[in-house]
C-alpha cells in the first residue's frame, strides 16, 4: 500500500503530465487552426459548390454518383487515345470541375463550370484543350455557368433539365430496344407527364404555363395573337440564336432574343432554347401590359429578325399570322 506522501507524489506527477498535454493540445490546435488558413484550400469556390449541389440532386434521382476536381488523365486514358506532346501534358496537370458516375465509379460525362474568368483568352485556350480531348475519347462534356442554376425558368434549374433529360432519353432508348416503345416514336421530353399529383405536371415542358397564359391574354382581348412567332438559327462558331416575338395590336409588339452555346453533350439544345425564349416572351409580354416596358412597332421587329436570319443557318421556325423567316431547309434534323 503506498504512502501519502508516495499518492501526493503520483497526484503531483498526473497533474504535471495533465498540463503538459493541455499545451501541446493547445499548440496543436494553433498550428492547425494556421495551417488550415494559410496552407489549406477549398477544393470548390461558392458557385462550384452550388453546382455540385444541383448535380448532386439530380445524380441522385438517377442513382448516379458526382466526384469534383478530378484528373483528367484519371478519367481518360491518354495512351490509349494516342494523345501525345503537349495535349498530353495538358491531360495530366488539368482536372474536370465534377464528374458524373454510373455505377458508382464509371465516368459518363463531365461538367465544367464555367466562370468569369473563363473569358480570357488563356483560360479559352485551355478550355478548347480540354474540349479537344473529350472529342478525341467521345466523352460527354458540359459547360455551365450560373445561368443554369437558378429556377428563373420553371419548376427545375436548366442544369437539372439538361442532366434529367439525357437520363431519360436513353431510358426511353432502352425501352424502344425492349420492343415496349414503338421505333418510330420520337423522344419529345415536354410531354412527358408526372405521376405525382403534388408536383409539376409537365416538368420538362418549362413553357407550357406562359404559353397558356398567352392565349388568356388574347382571350381577354389584351393581346391580338393567341401565339407567338420565331426561329433560331446557327451562326459561324455554332452558337444557336433565336428571337421570339408576339403582337399585341396591328402595329406593336414585343420580341426577345437570346443565344446557348454549342455543347458536347447529347442533349438537343435548341429544345431548352425554344423554351427559355417563351418564358422570356410571355414575362415582356406581362410587362409592357403593366406599363413596366414600352412595346416595338412590328416593322422594327421584322428588320431585326431578317437582319438576324440572313447571317444564320435555320434550325427550326413556327409562326403565328405573318412569317419571318422561310420554311426550315427539309434537311435540317430540327425543322
Amino acid at each position: 500500500m503506498r504512502s501519502e506522501g508516495q499518492m501526493r507524489q503520483s497526484w503531483t506527477m498526473t497533474e504535471v503530465l495533465c498540463d503538459s498535454w493541455r499545451q501541446r493540445s493547445a499548440t496543436f490546435q494553433y498550428s492547425s487552426t494556421l495551417a488550415t488558413e494559410v496552407r489549406m484550400l477549398r477544393l470548390v469556390n461558392k458557385y462550384e459548390e452550388i453546382a455540385h449541389g444541383e448535380i448532386e440532386g439530380a445524380a441522385d434521382r438517377w442513382g448516379l454518383s458526382v466526384y469534383p476536381k478530378v484528373r483528367v488523365a484519371d478519367v481518360l486514358s491518354l495512351d490509349a487515345l494516342g494523345v501525345r506532346g503537349e495535349l498530353k501534358r495538358f491531360g495530366l496537370q488539368c482536372h474536370f470541375d465534377f464528374v458524373v458516375c454510373r455505377n458508382q465509379w464509371e465516368p459518363a460525362y463531365a461538367v465544367e463550370f464555367d466562370g468569369q474568368y473563363h473569358v480570357t483568352a488563356k483560360q479559352k485556350a485551355r478550355d478548347a484543350k480540354k474540349d479537344r480531348l473529350c472529342t478525341i475519347a467521345s466523352f460527354p462534356i458540359l459547360r455551365i455557368n450560373s445561368n443554369y442554376l437558378t429556377k428563373e425558368f420553371g419548376p427545375i434549374s436548366l442544369l437539372s433539365w439538361i442532366m434529367d433529360v439525357h437520363e431519360l432519353s436513353i431510358a426511353f432508348a432502352e425501352q424502344q430496344a425492349a420492343g415496349t416503345i414503338p421505333l418510330e416514336e420520337d423522344f419529345y421530353p415536354f410531354f412527358l407527364m408526372n405521376i405525382n399529383p403534388k408536383e409539376e405536371k409537365f416538368p420538362y415542358w418549362l413553357s407550357a404555363k406562359p404559353r397558356i397564359r398567352l392565349k388568356d391574354l388574347h382571350k381577354r382581348g389584351l393581346i391580338i395573337d393567341p401565339s407567338s412567332t420565331g426561329f433560331i438559327g446557327y451562326d459561324k462558331n455554332e452558337i444557336a440564336r433565336g428571337i421570339e416575338y408576339i403582337r399585341l395590336t396591328a402595329a406593336t409588339g414585343v420580341y426577345v432574343r437570346t443565344a446557348m452555346r454549342p455543347q458536347q453533350f447529347p442533349v438537343m439544345m435548341s429544345d431548352l432554347l425554344e423554351e427559355i425564349l417563351a418564358v422570356q416572351l410571355t414575362e415582356r409580354v406581362v410587362s409592357c401590359l403593366r406599363g413596366e416596358t414600352t412595346p416595338t412597332p412590328l416593322e422594327e421587329i421584322f428588320a431585326i429578325a431578317e437582319q438576324m436570319q440572313n447571317g444564320l443557318k435555320l434550325g427550326r421556325a413556327h409562326s403565328c399570322g405573318r412569317a419571318i423567316s422561310p420554311v426550315a431547309n427539309a434537311n435540317d434534323p430540327e425543322s
